[in-house]
């Protein structure tokens, strides 16, 4: 079957990786003009590594990612007032277990569907089921036909949207998440989680490679004020909000 894939970022290829291996066509479309490489770091084991696994892929992963020792949790001072080693997390499952930034993840699946046709900058716009599949108009005004259209586009997916209009199908969970890298940061703590919380808000630092630094901010969502809601598109808006949440903050918030 001729198969399009709305979106490439982890599931996407993922799924065009398998249908090709048994035999079908995927065809990936995605509105980005590249592959998207930002996003935060995950916890990657269980099912999705033996998926890894199974694709060749997990001393590529390894090399990728970060083998964590510790997770720290410090005051605000910086000292430590509780902690664990992972080490044993890591033996439970055989050691297939790290930690890797999802951009790097979707690179790397991304690499093993060379020679699967992709499309950037090119996503689904209308779909009109037919008799003998799918009719499908792109937003470079083109049209295809496929056997199938799957939507791996996330969370907002337009595939959904397209077929089944607009559904409430999230649940807000009451916690907002940013994140963001720094080159130079002066402190390091190789291999660790470290993290300071407060009431309502928590900020946490992870050391990479090449010099960086990820910091993850969480927080309750009712610490936002409408007036302070920011368009997430404009970056200068995002870090207002940010400085307004944590500005009683210590540790290394200042």
């Amino acid at each position: 079957m001729r198969i399009a894939i709305n979106g490439t970022g982890v599931a996407g290829p993922t799924l065009a990786y398998w249908l090709r291996h048994y035999g079908h066509e995927p065809v990936l479309f995605e509105s980005a003009p590249a592959l998207r490489t930002g996003g935060y770091i995950i916890d990657f084991w269980g099912v999705g590594y033996e998926v890894a696994r199974r694709m060749g892929l997990e001393a590529q992963v390894q090399a990728k990612g970060y083998a964590m020792d510790r997770l720290s949790l410090v005051d605000a001072g910086g000292e430590e007032t509780s902690g664990m080693g992972l080490d044993a997390m890591r033996e439970l499952v055989g050691g297939r277990f790290t930690t890797i930034a999802r951009g790097d993840l979707a690179a790397l699946v991304y690499g093993a569907c060379e020679g699967i046709e992709s499309h950037f900058g090119t996503f689904i716009v209308e779909l009109q089921e037919t008799d003998s599949g799918v009719s499908t108009l792109l937003s470079n005004g083109q049209t295809q036909d496929f056997d199938l259209v799957i939507g791996a586009d996330g969370l907002h997916s337009h595939v959904r949207r397209l077929m089944f209009g607009e559904t409430d199908c999230e649940k807000p969970l009451g916690v907002h998440v940013a994140a963001f890298r720094v080159a130079g940061y002066p402190r390091r703590d190789e291999l660790t989680y470290v993290s300071h919380t407060v009431l309502q808000k928590q900020v946490a630092r992870v050391s990479l490679r090449d010099d960086q630094t990820l910091f993850l901010l969480t927080f309750r969502s009712e610490l936002l004020p409408d007036q302070l809601k920011p368009n997430k598109t404009k970056p200068s808006e995002v870090k207002q909000a940010l400085r307004h949440i944590y500005a009683d903050v210590e540790w290394e918030m200042p």
